[in-house]
């Protein structure tokens, strides 16, 4: 299908409609047919540009995973380079936070849709694996592959559930007192 500006407008359509439509009734609960009702198209329009719910779920976290790792490119790695690792993980999250907070709605509803190994979660999870020897400067250690995602995506729901873009200041107090637990 060829992408013209209409066609972006009704996909832009279809994934707002299917994301408030997610965030109100449930991924499991939400229809072909409510999806073309809230998003004023009829089902053959919304069956032109995806296969079904699991194929616009596909793609909508593909296209967020692949905005987010364009910014962390962009902004984030290359600022990373010039500093120490005591710094260099603080001063991600604010760079990054506001994207997560930008797209707060569509990131709480794809976070909820579990139908398969292919989620917003774990995508992420394999996205920021792949961060870590640039953000740590060397290879990680195994318990490090999971760690960091999962602080990672700590941040990010909080960022996703309170609306609120935490401080490097709270970001840093936090680290301290998760390492003050393990002395």
């Amino acid at each position: 299908m060829p992408r013209t500006s209409q066609n972006a407008r009704t996909e832009r359509d279809i994934q707002n409609a299917f994301v408030t439509l997610v965030n109100q009734k449930g991924f499991r609960n939400v229809t072909i047919s409510d999806i073309a009702k809230a998003a004023m198209i009829n089902r053959q329009t919304f069956y032109y540009h995806y296969q079904d719910k699991y194929q616009l779920t596909e793609t909508m976290i593909s296209d967020l995973v692949e905005t987010y790792d364009e910014l962390y490119q962009k902004f984030v790695a290359v600022k990373l380079q010039a500093v120490n690792l005591s710094h260099r993980i603080p001063m991600l999250f604010p760079e990054t936070n506001s994207f997560w907070a930008a797209n707060r709605e569509k990131v709480a509803a794809l976070f909820s849709i579990e139908y398969s190994d292919y989620t917003l979660e774990n995508e992420l999870k394999k996205r920021f694996r792949s961060y870590l020897p640039m953000l740590l400067g060397r290879q990680p250690l195994p318990l490090e592959e999971n760690v960091f995602p999962a602080i990672i995506l700590s941040v990010i729901e909080t960022v996703v559930k309170t609306g609120q873009v935490p401080t490097q200041d709270e970001i840093i107090r936090t680290f301290s007192s998760i390492s003050q637990v393990f002395k």
